[in-house]
């Protein structure tokens, strides 16, 4: 354990020992560390260098059948025990709720005690005059691609970032999590006509540098997806074909998945609350909750209530099979708890590479971005500007933008056709590219 973890485990060992001697019956104790860096680099300067670092502690007290959370960044003992007096002050005037309590013991039990490989010391420790290093040769790399004669601007950013807890609990949960990421941008403008200046960017992030892709790869593909926007054009209000790419696929996939929430199936907010163990989608939808993959930016050995984490089917060729639920609401539907947030998303691989997908297509929309709308948790219904291209013959032939891809996740879902071969992997959602049958855009 290094030395940052074991004063925050002693840290929170202490509240929970102080919160125990005011009376709290029950108690659980975050004590974090977060520390960032970041350079942002534009048109051949440095702008802006950033550098924090934050430490707090978040306390859940659980005093007479009554539950409050809070948090603090003052430390200091003194400080502290003032916290824990005026938290369970508070706590006794609120109402019981018998629902808030902390996990089952045996579920805190069989946690992974394998490397995760999330932390990585040379990557925590990145100097800065790396990061502008970096982020000068990324600009670089997105001016020498071809076209960049029409680059108005390239603004680029280099990050990195630890993160370290200890999660204590009154009940016997003990744990340490840390993790490092590094993250790279860049955003090229180019110039179009009537003075318009489309965007295209592009990202990597991953808890090691060794796994992230070329400089060159990164800044080559922000200038070429800038490019390929120039000549934007809407496409006649109808039902086509589309495929999602998978770097963009996260804003939809978050808005179904959104429903899966145990607040939102509680308090009767989602469109799924009734749809466990029953189908949604096509049988082509397959998403694995895998805690353990190695290197995955979502992987943890315990969630943020400290229960182990286990790989669980979210949906299985269609069907829903769990729902993301804490001890609360777990305990408010009458369900076994799973627990309350995501790690990484797993999907099955596909069979063929985005080109191949737009042969088989033949004709519709390869959608590369959203931009704005909504999606109504309740009732399925959702509507998301996007850009991308017009595909005829399985060819690019033309952008298209200020369109907007409409349906109900109920409906749309069941006309998911194929998965890529290409996983998303810079994000804990490891998406594919998705290719859907006709569906809904308005245009023209």
């Amino acid at each position: 354990m290094s030395k940052h973890l074991a004063e925050l485990m002693g840290q929170a060992q202490w509240v929970v020992a102080e919160a125990r001697k005011r009376g709290a019956q029950g108690t659980r104790v975050h004590a974090s560390r977060n520390s960032s860096s970041s350079v942002e680099w534009r048109d051949g300067k440095l702008e802006r260098v950033r550098e924090s670092t934050s430490m707090s502690v978040d306390v859940t007290l659980l005093v007479d059948g009554r539950y409050s959370s809070s948090s603090t960044s003052d430390l200091r003992k003194p400080a502290l025990e003032r916290f824990l007096d005026e938290g369970i002050a508070m706590t006794r005037a609120i109402a019981e709720d018998p629902d808030r309590v902390l996990p089952d013991p045996s579920r805190y039990a069989g946690q992974f005690a394998g490397d995760l490989k999330v932390y990585d010391e040379a990557t925590a420790t990145l100097s800065p005059d790396w990061l502008r290093r970096t982020a000068g040769e990324l600009e670089a790399a997105a001016r020498a691609a071809p076209g960049s004669e029409k680059i108005v601007s390239v603004s680029t950013t280099a990050q990195t970032e630890v993160s370290e807890q200890a999660l204590v609990a009154s009940n016997g949960m003990q744990g340490t999590h840390a993790d490092s990421s590094v993250v790279l941008v860049a955003e090229t403008s180019v110039r179009d006509a009537g003075g318009r200046k489309p965007e295209g960017w592009w990202y990597a992030a991953c808890p090691n540098r060794e796994a992230l892709p070329s400089l060159e790869l990164i800044g080559r593909r922000a200038t070429e997806r800038a490019l390929g926007r120039i000549g934007e054009s809407r496409r006649p209000t109808g039902k086509y074909a589309c495929i999602v790419e998978a770097m963009t696929a996260g804003r939809l996939l978050d808005s179904l998945l959104s429903a899966l929430d145990g607040s939102n199936i509680q308090q009767r907010k989602s469109f799924l609350a009734d749809k466990l163990d029953k189908p949604v989608g096509s049988a082509v939808l397959s998403v694995v909750d895998e805690p353990h993959i190695a290197g995955g930016l979502g992987s943890k050995a315990f969630d943020g209530e400290g229960m182990a984490t286990r790989p669980r089917p979210v949906f299985d060729k269609g069907v829903v099979k769990s729902f993301f639920l804490d001890t609360y609401y777990g305990r408010k539907l009458g369900k076994e708890p799973t627990s309350g947030g995501r790690t990484n998303l797993a999907w099955p691989p596909g069979q063929r590479d985005p080109e191949a997908m737009m042969r088989a297509m033949g004709k519709g929309i390869l959608i590369t971005g959203f931009n704005g709308g909504n999606s109504n948790t309740a009732s399925g219904d959702f509507s998301f500007g996007i850009q991308g291209y017009w595909v005829e013959g399985g060819k690019i032939v033309a952008p298209v933008a200020e369109m907007n891809l409409a349906g109900n996740h109920l409906e749309f879902w069941k006309r998911l056709l194929e998965l890529g071969n290409d996983p998303f992997l810079y994000s804990s959602n490891r998406r594919p590219s998705l290719r859907f049958d006709k569906v809904q855009f308005s245009g023209t």
